[in-house]
């Protein structure tokens, strides 16, 4: 089932319908996005070196940035961009961070303490992120295309032991280890 959405100035109207759009108001005119080639995954984007702590030891890791981005709209010029991120967000069913947002955030850099010894791994991830191809008409005219980069917005990651199996279904924590151990 595919959501149509129409976001007015005073609310929100959501309906269910066999279309591929979205309708988002614009100032002036209603414009419409239909959405394809959309590409929503969990991405590793930074991971520290491995090291091996005593039980309750502290560790402040220095992370690798994997990758980075930007949630972004390129291609057709559009009076306000984030209708699109906004658009897109209810395509998927879900919140994404606004444009001009950055990821990784240095949000999980911090004190990390773990209950047993071991050799540990700490790593970060953009959930949920979300590349999109669209086309947007305006007042029944066609603008042109353009193609929206953004994630579900918080902070994701978390810690893995060298050699302990994970049990992490989007891998990330597998890759983590690969890359660090």
């Amino acid at each position: 089932m595919i959501i149509t959405a129409a976001v007015t100035g005073v609310g929100i109207l959501v309906s269910s319908s066999a279309s591929a759009t979205t309708a988002v108001s614009a100032p002036q005119k209603a414009c419409t996005f239909t959405w394809f080639n959309i590409d929503d995954r969990d991405v590793l984007t930074a991971v520290s070196e491995a090291k091996t702590l005593a039980k309750g030891e502290k560790w402040v890791p220095s992370m690798q940035v994997l990758r980075s981005g930007v949630a972004q709209v390129t291609g057709v010029k559009l009076d306000q961009p984030q209708a699109a991120i906004t658009s897109l967000g209810k395509r998927i069913r879900q919140p994404l961070a606004p444009i001009g947002a950055t990821y990784p955030s240095s949000g999980r850099h911090g004190e990390n303490s773990f209950d047993g010894a071991g050799r540990y791994v700490v790593y970060q991830m953009a959930y949920r992120l979300v590349d999109a191809d669209f086309v947007v008409e305006c007042g029944g005219k066609r603008l042109g295309s353009g193609h929206a980069t953004s994630w579900q917005p918080g902070d994701a990651g978390g810690t893995a032991q060298c050699g302990v199996k994970t049990g992490d279904k989007t891998r990330i924590a597998d890759l983590a280890l690969q890359l660090a151990c």
